[in-house]
């Protein structure tokens, strides 16, 4: 819950002093009884309610109903449905590997590839109002969208062009894919700026550390995200129907693969982002607001609820009037 003018709730520093004029005001009532006659007699022939009388729900009565009124004049408001990213401050840029290995079915028995676009689908509606731009790479990458908010054609782009060995060169080259993506991002410094790299690991090299520098000095976070098994897994192949013929051999051996997480990992804490191990059957929708990536950009929707204390502030004028009555 939070209060949309908090300034209001300075007069909460005048309520014990309200109190304390009401107990002192009882207590000289109380005197004046006692010399007027028998305070018991008063209390038995002006009330039917007499537990109404005592100290302390005077004190309450008087106090809660002008406590009431400042929180509602302080607008409570409580925060409704999933948070999402604030419309304009954010550009995104996602980077898929579509390197032969990502047809490895060792995700929950899908291609590697197939869960990271169901991903990246199930992400573009926390990021309405707001820009992606998209790229591909193995071992070297190319750009597939600039920057738009155009999210329903990302979305067919994902769907349709986005397959395994798209790139046609052969391994993962992260520090390629990475500067790729930071040419997409343009000069607006009044958005945040934020990669997601879908992979399946690669090799380190040299060229990687200058680039992540690059990305941090751009304040470009990056959340990597590891798709496949640690242990080694086979890749498969298939016709034009979609029937499997053969696996991937190199040399005449049946050729193997495994999540290579020690780069991803590398790449996330260079640049202030997050490494997440997708292995698990898990609803991905959401991403950005399990991860910390983007928490500071979160918005809820609101609900005022000011109503409430009114209504407990008339309840309490409600029983002050029958303790006058009765």
């Amino acid at each position: 819950m939070r209060f949309a003018h908090p300034d209001m709730l300075w007069f909460l520093l005048g309520c014990p002093l309200l109190g304390l004029l009401v107990a002192l005001a009882r207590h000289r009532y109380a005197t004046l009884l006692q010399h007027l006659g028998e305070p018991r007699l008063f209390q038995h022939t002006r009330s039917r309610l007499p537990w109404l009388h005592r100290p302390w729900v005077q004190v309450t009565l008087v106090v809660l109903p002008v406590l009431s009124l400042i929180l509602a004049l302080a607008d409570p408001r409580v925060s409704t449905g999933t948070p999402y990213v604030k419309a304009g401050a954010l550009d995104t840029v996602m980077a898929l590997d579509v390197s032969t290995s990502m047809a490895a079915e060792d995700v929950n028995g899908r291609s590697r590839l197939a869960v990271a676009r169901d991903m990246v689908r199930s992400l573009l509606p926390e990021l309405r109002g707001n820009r992606v731009g998209l790229i591909t790479f193995a071992g070297t990458s190319f750009r597939q969208a600039e920057l738009t908010e155009d999210l329903d054609a990302l979305d067919f782009i994902v769907e349709h062009w986005v397959k395994e060995g798209a790139a046609g060169v052969a391994g993962s080259n992260l520090a390629q894919a990475i500067e790729t993506g930071l040419g997409l991002f343009s000069d607006d410094q009044k958005r945040t700026r934020l990669m997601l790299l879908f992979s399946d690991g690669g090799d380190e090299s040299e060229d990687l550390q200058p680039i992540l520098a690059r990305a941090a000095s751009q304040g470009v976070g990056i959340v990597t995200l590891g798709l496949g098994s640690l242990q080694s897994s086979r890749i498969p192949q298939y016709d034009a129907q979609g029937k499997f013929t053969s696996y991937v051999e190199v040399g005449g051996v049946v050729a193997t693969t495994q999540l290579n997480a020690k780069p991803l990992q590398r790449i996330a804490s260079a640049t202030g982002g997050t490494y997440v191990h997708v292995q698990q059957r898990r609803n991905w929708n959401h991403l950005l607001t399990r991860h910390a990536a983007a928490s500071g950009l979160l918005t809820h929707d609101e609900k005022p609820i000011f109503q409430t204390f009114l209504l407990m502030g008339l309840l309490a004028c409600a029983v002050q009037v029958l303790v006058t009555r009765f």
